[in-house]
């Protein structure tokens, strides 16, 4: 497994692009078989350890391996991944092909040569808008044969790891359930399909009739106990129906209900005497009568405290020259003294006239 556990997302999706259009390049000369992300179809087995590598390449109709390649990231580019996978790469008996960024490559060259890794290629890639630029920047054809021989190993492609699902207790609990439901329904329509309609007839009455019987048996009606005692309540079991029969059956009798003994009357509690209430004395003084005023006595005080006031506004005063002002102010009406002036003043006579007598 590759010490690299946690790649960024970005990087991680242009190695698997870069796994498929490799893929598509390889399949050209000779048979790929890739292992894209978490997938484990092309185990390789190098010694006594397995590996993963990007993709492997085959020839033959025996299906040797022919080449191993390995995709690298710029995070996967270090140390620790060429002790883990490139040394053990270097080691096979098949060439080895390094594809790392441009700007890796002299890094990925520096790990070989400090880590004695027998690569045949390395390869250089940059990302485009369909697919990717690829250059060759090392090649040794001779890198097999160059290997260490008391190093070397033979790789050996092992069949896939398939994942196990384990299923739980429970989820082989609801299958067999489910199994043996099916089972019973098969079972009831191949025996009703033998039956001829009549008897196929009698035997859905009488299984009708069986579950109405335990339905009316599963829940007996209990009476209260009495009191001071409490006696077991009988337990009605369930009359479970069985398969269909192929000639007709007649319904069971209905069970009669035992009649249960009826309770006696609670005794009813002895009356407590009855507590006379307590007398209560108010002492409540006489009150004192009022004595009746006349109403003709309250009118002649009023009369008399208005006619003792002076009033207050004073009378308007008259002119000196007017006569019959002054009677007007004294009490008499002012029409009469107006008359009065008249019938005393002389009639003037108009110029060239005479006065009889």
């Amino acid at each position: 497994m590759s010490p690299i556990y946690i790649r960024p997302a970005r990087e991680q999706a242009e190695h698997d692009r870069l796994t498929r259009f490799l893929q598509s390049k390889y399949a050209k000369k000779s048979e790929v078989v890739v292992n894209v992300g978490d997938e484990q179809t092309a185990p390789v087995k190098l010694g006594a350890n397995t590996y993963f590598p990007d993709l492997v390449l085959l020839s033959g109709a025996d299906r040797k391996i022919a080449g191993l390649v390995e995709i690298e990231t710029g995070e996967s580019t270090n140390n620790l991944e060429a002790l883990a996978q490139w040394q053990h790469f270097g080691r096979a008996k098949v060439p080895f092909h390094l594809y790392v960024p441009v700007m890796m490559v002299d890094t990925a060259r520096r790990f070989c040569v400090a880590n004695k890794v027998s690569v045949t290629e390395i390869w250089t890639y940059r990302a485009l808008f369909e697919g990717f630029d690829l250059v060759r920047e090392f090649h040794d054809p001779a890198a097999v044969a160059h290997a260490p021989k008391g190093l070397s190993v033979t790789a050996k492609l092992l069949p896939p790891v398939v994942p196990v699902k384990v299923e739980r207790e429970s989820e082989r609990d609801i299958k067999a359930e489910m199994l043996a439901a099916v089972e019973l329904a098969a079972r009831a329509l191949r025996a009703s399909a033998r039956m001829s309609p009549s008897a196929r007839a009698s035997a859905t009455k009488a299984a009708a009739a069986r579950a109405a019987a335990g339905a009316k048996t599963a829940a007996p009606v209990v009476a209260p106990a009495p009191a001071g005692k409490s006696p077991a309540a009988p337990v009605a079991k369930a009359v479970v129906p069985g398969p269909a029969a192929k000639t007709a059956v007649k319904p069971e009798p209905k069970a009669q209900a035992k009649p249960t003994p009826t309770a006696k009357p609670a005794a009813k509690p002895a009356a407590k005497p009855a507590v006379k209430p307590a007398k209560v004395v108010i002492s409540v003084k006489p009150v004192k009568p009022v004595k009746p005023v006349k109403a003709k006595a309250v009118v002649k005080a009023a009369t008399a405290k208005t006619k003792a006031a002076p009033s207050k506004s004073k009378p308007a005063k008259a002119a000196k020259g007017s006569k019959p002002q002054k009677k007007a102010a004294k009490g008499k009406p002012a029409a009469k003294a107006a008359g009065r002036v008249q019938a005393k003043a002389p009639a003037k006579a108009k110029p060239g006239t005479s006065r009889k007598r």
